[in-house]
């Protein structure tokens, strides 16, 4: 029995097997190895370094500088370490004398300026704190929430392209396995306020759960309406489908292609700030309440499992947003070249920029996140269907008639890609350009004069009372 999930993986089983091994275990050994490389090599310090990226962005946006840890307790934790039967103060002196080496020195204080002592000092706090577990709380469900939350944010990653080389897995239907392993995030949500035995908690679950089910129909209908247009859920045919030849890769991005797929990557990504909790749709937090939400009775490790898993959901965001719309791991000058390079190189290549795309998209959430004020629950429900939800639904039926009139006239094209030898894809002429628009510009039109004539949804009396419009 052989299987197989992706050159790299095939590669590397075929190198293992070449020691002796049998061809099952070869393979399921690289399977794990390639598993793993993304999580451990690419996802867990991103989320580190993003965390600390976004303190940097606070202090920017509250004119203060941010973190402003050194390493020198670092110094003091490694001369502990190596010269443990040397007495305290003669550590001390020795860890001193380290440091006024003049290449040690600069280092340090570069570490210092920048602050970037707050990432170790991070981890190293998260690990040592101590692992409290309510009292009457379940703690079958309490455990394993933390443990649900980073396996629905990492099996995501188990079908995402980092290259046309480098990737776990391409099936048929990766996007609707997205859709799925992605929502078992709002179940260990839910899981883990309901388990705390606090009421507070579940409030702040519940809060959370209904956010983001109901984001996740505009997130479905904008990913569906991609998969419509390029004609395939495989994420690399996807990529494949935005390929461009010439200087300027870019023009064949979905994100290009037409007015809807533009509206649709707006909607996308607004959809998706409330599927990874983030301001202004982070309403697990209870400020009403003074309590940190579904969370609130976890600590340690288990506490900051939470906020890893949701910095992974992040970079995904970002970097399916890449795929979606950006073109995926593809240069937007220049892709010609890079696909002509040896494997190894494009695999490099291509997944420094699909990471630099994501960082990108991550790095506008934080800046987000530090500028809006948080929405209202009612205002964050309404905003998910009755608007994101409609213009979803519009752009949906403008992409499949702009695709039903470009496919009369010209057909689809069959495009190659590296090793994709076939991609096809429907690329809009200047009248379906043309159409595209038209269709496009009557539909904000007849939003606009819909909006006027018929005004918002009533607010609910009971918020009239609470924010006094209205109140007799």
């Amino acid at each position: 029995m052989t299987f197989s999930v992706g050159p790299v993986s095939d590669s590397i089983a075929l190198w293992i097997a070449g020691f002796g091994l049998p061809l099952v275990a070869s393979q399921l050994a690289a399977v794990l190895f390639v598993c793993a490389a993304p999580v451990l090599g690419i996802v867990f310090p991103i989320a580190g370094v993003a965390q600390y990226f976004e303190r940097k962005i606070a202090g920017f946006a509250q004119r203060r500088k941010g973190p402003m840890v050194g390493a020198t307790g670092v110094v003091d934790l490694v001369f502990d370490l190596a010269l443990f039967f040397q007495p305290k103060w003669k550590r001390r002196a020795t860890a001193r004398k380290f440091e006024r080496l003049p290449v040690v020195s600069s280092v340090l204080g570069k570490v210092r300026q920048w602050g970037l002592g707050s990432i170790a000092a991070d981890g190293v706090k998260m690990f040592l704190k101590e692992d409290m577990t309510p009292a009457g709380a379940d703690k079958l469900l309490f455990h394993g929430s933390t443990y649900l939350a980073l396996t629905g944010a990492f099996l995501a990653f188990a079908v995402f392209p980092f290259s046309q080389w480098f990737h776990m897995g391409d099936p048929p239907v990766a996007a609707l396995y997205l859709g799925a392993v992605t929502g078992l995030v709002a179940v260990s949500i839910l899981k883990a306020g309901w388990s705390s035995n606090n009421k507070w908690s579940y409030f702040g679950g519940i809060r959370s759960v209904a956010m983001i089910v109901s984001y996740e129909t505009p997130i479905a209908l904008s990913i569906a309406a991609v998969c419509m247009w390029s004609g395939t859920m495989s994420l690399q045919g996807i990529i494949a489908g935005q390929y461009h030849a010439g200087w300027f890769s870019f023009a064949g991005w979905n994100l290009f292609q037409s007015p809807f797929l533009a509206l649709l990557a707006g909607v996308y990504y607004i959809a998706a700030l409330a599927e990874c909790n983030r301001t202004p749709f982070d309403l697990a937090e209870g400020e009403s309440e003074l309590v940190g939400g579904f969370h609130t009775e976890y600590s340690g490790l288990r506490w900051g499992l939470f906020f890893i898993a949701e910095y992974a959901d992040m970079i995904l965001v970002g970097g399916l947003f890449a795929t979606m719309f950006l073109g995926g791991y593809q240069s937007p000058i220049g892709e010609q070249w890079i696909v002509s390079l040896p494997p190894v190189a494009e695999a490099l290549v291509h997944t420094a920029i699909l990471v630099a795309k994501a960082l990108v998209s991550v790095g506008v959430m934080m800046w987000i996140r530090w500028t809006l004020p948080r929405f209202r629950i009612d205002q964050v429900m309404r905003l998910s269907w009755t608007k994101l939800v409609p213009l979803a639904l519009v752009s949906l039926f403008g992409l499949a008639l702009t695709q039903l009139l470009t496919a009369r006239r010209t057909g689809v094209v069959e495009i190659s890609y590296g090793r994709y030898l076939s991609a096809p894809v429907v690329r809009p002429d200047l009248l379906a350009w043309v159409v595209s628009w038209a269709v496009a510009g009557g539909a904000l039109v007849v939003l606009v004069v819909a909006a006027k004539r018929y005004g918002a949804p009533p607010t609910p009396i009971e918020i009239r009372r609470l924010t006094g419009k209205g109140a007799q």
